[in-house]
């Protein structure tokens, strides 16, 4: 479950997120 949620927080683009990582957004967010 770990390694999928750090592939999916740092990984897979959402659509939810403009097609950014999560990682990305919250950087572009700060």
């Amino acid at each position: 479950m770990t390694k999928w949620r750090e592939h999916y927080s740092t990984i897979g683009p959402h659509s939810s997120l403009n097609y950014m990582t999560p990682v990305a957004f919250a950087n572009q967010a700060a």
